[in-house]
């Protein structure tokens, strides 16, 4: 009897586990000398916002509202390639103190739970982070930003320089994941802002790590504004859903009255259906343009009073109808501020679930969106499949020749998603990597559901072509 009542009592423990993940601080606070964890080597549940990602090795994940002891490093290469920044993630996997550096790895299970989260940003001064401290372990990990600094160094031969500001005690930042451009850092030039994730190496300390060049702000103007249309993160076709324009803050000193963006869709798969400034900076409808073919659209807004805001804010919001499953982008094309060009750009996403227990299949080209190509001129079909089970799912593309003999498996996998829909491609050639010659073939997706065992196919016909000669 003792046996059986220490086995549920395990099994609570594991339940309540499972049923309330961790937060970042959880793992990471500590007030062991060493830095280590207290989870140093369990497997545990995480949840947070993922902040950061060197694709192809892994990525960093914060607690929504930032702090000290809140980001972590998450080693796991294949989950890397899988989020985006803004997905709030439930994570399945141990922790891990490499060479002191508090890792998370060993992923066997992920779920996006949602995703265009805002990233959560702590901002710290240089003396907060000093240059081969270790009283910086409580920001491992964590996303920070400092303001109004200086460049004390330039980039050693490891990518390696440092930084400080009024408190004139500096910090380190590294180039992990973006590479500033020769001569971008002079010594003793002032920058209005630079920040990234906090990285750990045994020989160089705590180190910052910007993601990109908007993460390094020189100059505090309209020109360094941000630009970003947001995410739709379950949408229904033939539903309409609003995508929110962001701005950066703007200063009232720069008096901009005026803003032109410039946008593009495949009007195959969504259709734009116009504008909404309710709740929104704009204070009067823009001009709108509409190309002939739906593809592209301008809007233009002009203003006795200036557009002044704080924090990042809603300019107007856009109307779109999804008209097929999938990850439908929405590519922002050009943005001005009075006559300033706008750089830092960012695409929004209409993302379309699955809703039913089918085999999805749809079958394209870079050239069009038929099913006709030349593989013997380097041309490849593109492959999107999926179903409503999306990360539960296996899936078995195969494709068949008219005699219905098997010529090739482009897909024999599992697969997680967080709209149950994957693309791939397929270059024409056969199991031994040989062309097939011009004919009639057929794509059979054949989606079971790995809970259930349940299974769903469907075939499309390929057309391979040749050139005449």
């Amino acid at each position: 009897m003792k046996g059986i009542v220490l086995s549920i009592l395990a099994l609570t423990i594991a339940v309540g586990i499972m049923a309330d993940p961790l937060s970042c601080y959880d793992i990471q606070y500590t007030t062991d000398s060493s830095g280590d964890s207290p989870y140093n080597g369990q497997t545990v549940q995480v949840q947070g916002i993922v902040t950061a990602i060197n694709a192809g090795t892994g990525f960093w994940i914060g607690d929504q509202l930032g702090g000290e002891w809140s980001g972590l490093y998450v080693y796991h290469r294949n989950t890397s390639n899988a989020v985006e920044l803004g997905d709030m993630v439930l994570l399945t996997g141990t922790v891990d103190e490499y060479y002191n550096l508090t890792e998370f790895t060993n992923v066997t299970s992920y779920e996006i739970i949602s995703q265009n989260n805002s990233i959560p940003v702590t901002t710290i001064s240089t003396q907060d982070m000093p240059y081969g401290s270790s009283s910086s372990e409580k920001y491992e990990g964590v996303f920070v930003r400092f303001n109004d600094v200086k460049v004390r160094s330039t980039p050693d031969s490891y990518g390696q320089f440092k930084i400080s500001d009024t408190s004139g005690i500096q910090a380190m930042g590294d180039d992990i994941m973006y590479i500033p451009p020769a001569g971008t850092l002079v010594v003793n030039e002032s920058w209005h802002m630079m920040q990234g994730v906090v990285d750990y190496h045994s020989a160089a300390g705590y180190k910052f790590s910007p993601r990109n060049a908007n993460d390094m702000i020189k100059v505090d103007n309209a020109e360094n504004a941000t630009i970003s249309i947001s995410t739709c993160p379950a949408a229904t076709i033939g539903d309409i859903c609003e995508l929110d324009v962001i701005s950066s803050r703007l200063k009232a000193e720069w008096g901009i009255r005026q803003y032109k963006l410039t946008f593009h869709i495949d009007p195959t798969v969504v259709i734009y259906q116009g504008f909404d400034i309710l709740g929104t900076l704009s204070s009067q409808n823009p001009t709108e343009t509409v190309s002939a073919d739906g593809s592209t659209i301008s809007l233009e807004y002009g203003a006795q009073e200036a557009l002044v805001s704080d924090d990042d804010v809603v300019l107007i919001k856009l109307k779109f109808e999804p008209l097929t499953y999938g990850d439908i982008p929405i590519y922002l094309d050009e943005f001005f501020y009075d006559t300033y060009q706008i750089n830092s750009l960012n695409n929004g996403r209409i993302l379309v679930k699955i809703m039913e227990n089918i085999a999805h299949l749809n079958l394209s080209t870079t050239a069009s969106e038929k099913n006709i190509f030349d593989p013997a001129m380097n041309e490849i079909l593109n492959i999107e499949y999926g179903t409503k089970t999306g990360f539960l799912a296996r899936a078995i593309i195969r494709i068949y020749d008219a005699q219905g003999r098997l010529v090739a498996t482009p897909v024999h996998q599992n697969f997680s998603s967080s709209t149950g829909i994957v693309s791939t491609t397929w270059n024409g050639r056969d199991s031994n990597m040989n062309l097939l010659k011009p004919g009639l073939y057929y794509c059979h997706a054949e989606i079971s559901n790995r809970e259930t065992s349940k299974r769903f196919s469907t075939v499309q016909p390929i057309v391979i072509k040749s050139r005449l000669k």
